[in-house]
């Protein structure tokens, strides 16, 4: 499933959409933001178990294509396909109909995250990971980016491989293959890469699948580790246990943060409102802030749509992009990262981010 992107009150309030018709509103608007942004501050200074939850926000600037941008991943797939939307490649009818287009489509999204590298958004995650803040981090994104930082190369979680790691691919790696059949899987090679691009299948050569085809003579395939929408295969992208994990995380949560995700999809907006039920069981869901982080204001609007109880939402908008927000996780707001553009004096430090965030 492709992850979604970027396209005040005080802690116990939701904000209503906004409405621009008066400049007193305008300005009540930017007080809200400048409070929301002092209480994301604050909030981090004393958070020792933060969770995100990240979406293709977090990569917008890494030289990845988000979704639903003018040019993005669905326009190409509408124009490549001839679909009467682009979202279509991305669902299980499609999916499980057209398999080879569709994965050499995926190919050319493995090629593009190979090209794209780590921003600061990313950064900021590894090194809330390396203070020990760092409870979990979700990402619905599949370009692997948040995994090459250095440090960050095995962090990846896997129930039974890596039940310490941080960072949980929910919906899977453009970098992997997976059997359907017996579970493996395995990091995507270069000759993969040209036989899906070709599409031409990948057999599986896993020894259980080997003696299969040596008994009915039918060859077992692998696919690419990605979810898709109302996937039929689900269970081999993403393991069961994930909710549990998920949930134990939430509860002992004590800042959680939405970062580049639209809520534009079920996905995203039921992962928020089982967050939102493990705090409520917990009766900590007025202790707990939650801060959704977008440069659109569209995001919070459409929490608040498929929410409940509104009033009983601990949620606050920040108006602005993960490179300029998450900075201010660490230390009270001190960026402390270092990206290879800052090396070349294009990177933007805390000023730019308290400064865009408060307009």
């Amino acid at each position: 499933m492709p992850s979604e992107g970027s396209d005040g009150e005080p802690p116990t309030c939701a904000r209503s959409r906004p409405i621009r018709t008066t400049s007193s509103r305008k300005r009540s608007r930017s007080e809200g933001a400048a409070l929301n942004l002092e209480l994301l501050k604050s909030s981090a200074r004393t958070a020792e178990k933060i969770v995100v939850f990240s979406g293709s926000g977090l990569s917008a600037t890494s030289g990845m294509s988000t979704f639903s941008t003018p040019g993005g991943l669905y326009a190409r797939a509408k124009a490549k396909y001839q679909l009467a939307s682009g979202k279509l490649l991305f669902t299980w009818p499609f999916y499980s109909k057209r398999k080879a287009e569709a994965e050499a489509f995926f190919v050319e999204i493995h090629r593009e995250a190979l090209r794209a590298r780590p921003v600061k958004g990313h950064e900021v995650v590894a090194a809330l990971r390396r203070s020990g803040r760092l409870a979990r981090h979700y990402t619905l994104n599949v370009d692997g980016l948040a995994t090459l930082v250095p440090g960050m190369e095995n962090d990846v979680w896997e129930p039974e491989s890596n039940p310490s790691g941080r960072t949980v691919e929910m919906h899977g790696s453009v970098h992997e293959l997976v059997c359907t059949e017996c579970g493996e899987t395995r990091r995507i090679h270069d000759e993969d890469v040209s036989s899906l691009s070709a599409e031409r299948s990948v057999p599986c050569t896993s020894a259980s699948c080997r003696d299969q085809t040596a008994q009915d003579g039918m060859d077992r395939f692998l696919r690419f580790k990605v979810m898709m929408y109302d996937d039929g295969e689900g269970e081999f992208i993403t393991p069961d246990e994930v909710m549990d994990l998920m949930e134990d995380d939430v509860k002992e949560a004590d800042l959680v943060v939405w970062v580049g995700i639209s809520f534009e999809q079920s996905a995203s907006t039921s992962y928020f409102r089982n967050v939102r039920r493990w705090l409520q069981e917990e009766g900590r869901h007025h202790a707990v802030p939650q801060f959704v982080v977008n440069p659109s204001d569209d995001a919070l609007w459409n929490v608040l749509t498929a929410s409940s109880n509104q009033e009983e939402l601990n949620v606050m908008e920040i108006i602005g992009t993960a490179d300029d927000i998450l900075p201010l996780l660490l230390s009270g707001g001190r960026v402390q990262t270092t990206t290879k553009d800052d090396e070349k004096g294009g990177g933007e430090g805390e000023d730019a981010a308290t400064t865009r965030s408060g307009n």
